[in-house]
């Protein structure tokens, strides 16, 4: 059994692989069988105090901990960086998961929360770069802490309509504006057979407004299983 740890910009998020990646399970640090684990392989994009209790364990277990890296090349994708240590682990698993789960299609990868992030992905396995834009809350944040008279409420969803008030407008604005990066990615692709993985924090939000969107919370955790199952 392995232990998956994924270490975003706020969370630390947990996931054992019984066998194969369709055994995949989030778990939470207090249940996790030290015993049965054989490996521990980390993806690692912020810093957070939650990771370190769970490596003591793992060593106090004497258990290999392996962490992911961005290579040109792994399991059947070439990297659209030149420079590529500069791309995100967490971009490059989400990729990695959406490619071995759509060989023979292009896909588009959103990955939402403290940031959004866009990724692309051919058929053929070569990623094709994308963007990084903030995540719907920083798109909130980043307006009504500069602008006197526009404000937010907490209570207000996001929906994909026109707004009659302020709240709603930035809100509103905020997934739109998500909303058109996805559409014009899907501009520039014209492959016949596109399909859309959404994950993180807002995946699932984001995936509820556009056309045959798939949302997999399990993507990352999915491309570190596919990341050690495809050694170098």
């Amino acid at each position: 059994m392995k232990l998956l740890i994924d270490v975003g910009n706020t969370a630390v998020k947990l996931a054992v692989a019984v066998a194969e990646e369709s055994e995949l399970r989030l778990v939470a640090e207090q249940d996790i069988d030290w015993s049965q684990l054989e490996v521990v392989i980390c993806s690692q994009v912020g810093r957070s105090a939650g990771l370190e209790s769970i490596i003591a364990q793992a060593q106090a277990y004497k258990l290999p901990i392996a962490y992911a890296e961005v290579t040109p090349e792994r399991a059947g994708v070439t990297c659209a960086y030149k420079e590529y240590n500069n791309l995100g682990i967490d971009r490059w698993l989400a990729v990695l998961a959406a490619h071995q789960a759509f060989p023979s299609q292009a896909v588009i990868v959103i990955d939402s929360g403290t940031a959004t992030t866009v990724d692309v992905v051919s058929a053929q396995g070569e990623h094709l770069g994308g963007w990084i834009v903030p995540g719907l809350d920083l798109m909130v944040s980043s307006i009504t802490d500069r602008a006197e008279r526009v404000f937010c409420d907490p209570n207000t969803p996001f929906a994909d309509e026109f707004a009659n008030n302020t709240p709603q407008a930035v809100k509103n604005g905020a997934l739109a504006a998500t909303l058109g990066l996805v559409a014009q990615a899907q501009q520039l692709l014209p492959q016949q057979s596109v399909t859309i993985v959404c994950c993180g924090g807002y995946g699932k939000l984001l995936s509820e407004h556009l056309d045959q969107a798939l949302f997999d919370e399990l993507l990352v955790f999915k491309g570190l299983h596919v990341w050690w199952q495809n050694p170098q």
